[in-house]
């Protein structure tokens, strides 16, 4: 892929580096183990060092900025230590990287907790004159932030909620790694795989004359689409469904006792008060209403969208259809639907190889925001974690400074993340010495290996490998434009129902046709673009059972308030049951635990799962900008680079949007979207 996607970038390859002295990523579990260790250390050395200082002669720079300094270098000095706990194929370094996790994040939370750096900070705060910008807004949150770890609070109940948050940070620890670790996987014969691409199928691992499917999430995703057979796909999905729930069904339970605990213990009446105090919807009453609206909107179309996926099944099972689309059935007619519209997925996929994407998707990001990509030749060995892994330097266009650096870590392995993410390595913030911390991000994918003869080809839909690229690779540049001073702040640092905004904006360019045209170029005849009809069908098929599936993503954002409310859950499957019965329209599956892996809300979305469709509000609205003034023009491109990216989370997050959009925000375009207008 390396030596392709060079020459496709026509960029000039650079000299063996590593993007941050930080970075080492060939330690070994006890060398991550000490290191760890050490950072703390210096860290809480820092810490104490602040907190002696005399009140009256504390400033900015000796309190609110060294605070920030003091853990964001922690941050820094650990960043690849922490990162391999996603990219390790060590189950060794795994487990010391989610070790190393662990203590970073208990470092913050007694931080937080500590009633002489608070003192000291307000001690700071009630001097003249007062701190203006970006200052300003540092010392006003992290006075919040002091507030709700506790700092305030009598010695004894202080004493508890830092225990409960440490107990809180392991268990989410637990909880995440049970889910990586999950090896789980169904033994299918020939006869049930029928329907799947030949080449797909042979890269399965064999048991005799049977084949194994690992429950990982994109194997599983083109089983459900593709399997013929209903047993075998009820098989899959069920299993799938209990990933990880003899260690994770406890967990989730004491876990969700603790977070209750914790935030009545500050006063909050809910885990989810407390944690939506720091967004922009503010309280659990917004947000409830938003998504009863949106339910109310969606129940129609998705009402119709199940008679078509009904009358599907009907037609294929004859009298033996029990005329109800399940869990697994549903991916399946979804995708018949699809080739109802006369969209077949395997032909499309031949048009869009993964160098091809790659390359083309570079440039439109080069285009769009006025940057530059360089690879790296040949990166130190400490700045690689896996041979397949790419290393890219951020240029500006205009006056060729380099600006950050990014990761493409695009093939399965052995060990790895099981999905697709983008995660911030280093946070680009202002150093103690005047200079600028450039950020380090990566852009994770499972995608299969090429094989000869046969490159990696893409699948393109609502959710597909185009997609996904564009969304994740949105996430790098914000963190990589970021131009905050402090980590604080930095890059998608924002407030959790905002963060998606403008990634799932950047979506749309994958289904614009110019740029569908620049990202093609069949496998084997790479001249040879997407044909224009099936280009204009493929188009046409975006909002195949959109409302159906948007319902499904309003139940679990609803499962996930009725999880952090106010009363007690003692069973979170019946729970999970309950909702979904009030709210989806595809029935749940009996003795199955979908909550047992659902890690979300234990990687920083506990109580706010709804922001991925509050921010696709924000992120339509932002796009009818576009649709305005053209998908590449680059003044447009440049107002989300300044007023989006740049900022990250340094002025309110409802002042950025104010300013990209020239307007107030508003839901206008999001409701044309899901009437199927564009």
């Amino acid at each position: 892929m390396a030596a392709a996607l060079l020459a496709l970038l026509a960029a000039p390859a650079l000299a063996a580096l590593s993007p941050s002295p930080h970075l080492a990523f060939d330690r070994a579990p006890e060398e991550i183990a000490a290191h760890c260790a050490q950072v703390k250390a210096r860290a809480q050395m820092r810490l104490e060092g602040i907190a002696s200082r005399s009140a009256a002669s504390r400033t900015f720079a000796d309190t609110p900025a060294a605070l920030d300094d003091a853990l964001w270098t922690a941050r820094d000095e650990t960043a690849s230590d922490r990162f391999l706990r996603y990219a390790s194929t060590s189950t060794a370094v795994r487990d010391a990287a989610s070790d190393c996790q662990s203590l970073i994040k208990k470092l913050l939370i007694d931080t937080y907790a500590r009633p002489d750096l608070y003192r000291g900070l307000t001690d700071y705060a009630a001097r003249k004159p007062a701190p203006a910008g970006e200052d300003a807004r540092l010392l006003e949150k992290e006075l919040l932030d002091f507030k709700r770890s506790g700092a305030a609070l009598p010695a004894d109940k202080r004493k508890k909620l830092a225990f409960d948050r440490r107990w809180i940070a392991d268990l989410e620890a637990d909880f995440v790694k049970n889910v990586e670790d999950d090896k789980s996987f169904v033994l299918l014969s020939s006869a049930e795989l029928a329907g799947l691409p030949d080449d797909w199928t042979a890269r399965l691992p064999r048991q005799g004359a049977q084949y194994e499917l690992e429950l990982r999430p994109s194997l599983f995703g083109l089983f459900m689409s593709q399997a013929r057979d209903e047993a075998a796909r009820r098989r899959v999905e069920t299993a799938f469904a209990n990933r990880a729930v003899v260690p994770n069904l406890p967990l989730l339970v004491r876990l969700l006792d603790l977070r209750r605990d914790a935030a009545r213990l500050l006063g909050y009446p809910s885990h989810a008060a407390y944690v939506l105090e720091d967004r922009m919807a503010k309280d659990p009453a917004t947000v409830e209403r938003f998504l009863s609206d949106l339910a109310r909107r969606l129940r129609p179309a998705a009402k119709a969208e199940l008679a078509e996926l009904v009358r599907l099944k009907d037609a294929e099972l004859g009298k033996a259809s029990d005329h109800v689309v399940r869990a697994w059935d549903f991916r399946y007619y979804d995708a018949r639907r699809l080739a109802e519209s006369a969209v077949d997925e395997d032909e499309v996929r031949e048009y869009f190889p993964l160098e091809t994407v790659v390359a083309g998707m570079l440039r439109v990001y080069e285009k769009l925001l006025g940057v530059r990509f360089k690879r790296i030749a040949d990166p130190a060995p400490e700045a690689l974690w896996a041979p397949d892994v790419e290393l890219y330097e951020v240029d500006d266009a205009g006056t060729g400074r380099t600006l950050a650096y990014f990761y493409l870590d695009l093939f399965s392995r052995e060990g790895k993340y099981p999905g697709s993410q983008s995660e911030d390595v280093i946070d680009g913030r202002r150093l103690s010495d005047g200079s600028y911390e450039k950020p380090v991000a990566v852009l994770m994918t499972n995608l299969p290996k090429p094989q000869p003869g046969r490159p990696t080809l893409l699948r393109h839909g609502r959710l597909g490998d185009l997609e996904t690229l564009f969304h994740e690779f949105g996430h790098v540049m914000h963190m990589t434009l970021t131009k905050a001073q402090y980590g604080r702040f930095s890059g998608t640092n924002v407030a959790a129902d905002f963060v998606e905004a403008p990634s799932q904006m950047m979506e749309n360019w994958t289904w614009d046709p110019a740029t569908l045209a620049a990202l093609s170029g069949r496998y084997d005849e790479p001249e040879k673009k997407l044909p224009e009809d099936l280009l204009q069908r493929l188009i046409a098929s975006r909002r195949v059972d959109a409302a159906l599936k948007t319902l499904q993503q309003v139940a679990v954002s609803e499962i996930d308030l009725a999880y952090h409310g106010e009363g007690r859950v003692k069973d979170p499957t019946k729970v999970w049951r309950r909702v979904h019965d009030k709210l989806s329209l595809i029935p749940f599956t009996p003795g199955t635990h979908p909550e047992a892996a659902f890690d979300h809300l234990q990687d920083g979305y506990d109580a706010a799962y709804y922001g991925y469709l509050w921010s696709q509000v924000y992120a339509d609205d932002m796009f009818s900008r576009f649709q305005a003034s053209g998908l590449l023009d680059p003044i447009m491109g440049l107002r989300l680079r300044t007023e989006i990216l740049e900022r990250g989370a340094s002025r309110d997050e409802a002042a950025s949007l104010r300013s990209f959009l020239g307007r107030e925000p508003s839901d206008a375009a999001f409701l044309k979207t899901l009437s199927g207008e564009r």
